[in-house]
């Protein structure tokens, strides 16, 4: 079985964790953000998610999707990083690519 797929298939998902306490504080920022990737790649749409509730430990974990007609590229994903390096997003952030089942 192949496991090769187009390029126009390949989604970014970035996610990571942040105290509760610090919600409002980083949703302008990472929105900011996702601004940037969006004016820095024209045709990416974004998407900012969280799991419906928060650790125990206080923490909620969110997470970035990116996609773009074209596929995300080694190259987006590099700049997508170097984005949220400049914004101070949180440096603890899981970057991984998938595509799509056949």
């Amino acid at each position: 079985m192949s496991t090769a797929h187009p390029p126009t298939q390949v989604t970014l998902f970035v996610y990571y964790k942040l105290p509760v306490t610090e919600h409002a504080q980083w949703l302008g920022r990472v929105r900011d953000f996702q601004q940037a990737v969006v004016q820095a790649w024209p045709g990416m749409t974004v998407e900012l998610m969280q799991r419906p509730e928060a650790s125990p430990e206080g923490m909620e974990t969110w997470m970035e999707v990116y996609r773009h007609p074209q596929g995300v590229s080694p190259e987006m994903m590099a700049s997508v990083a170097a984005l949220a390096q400049a914004h101070g997003l949180p440096p603890k952030r899981a970057a991984e690519l998938f595509v799509p089942l056949h």
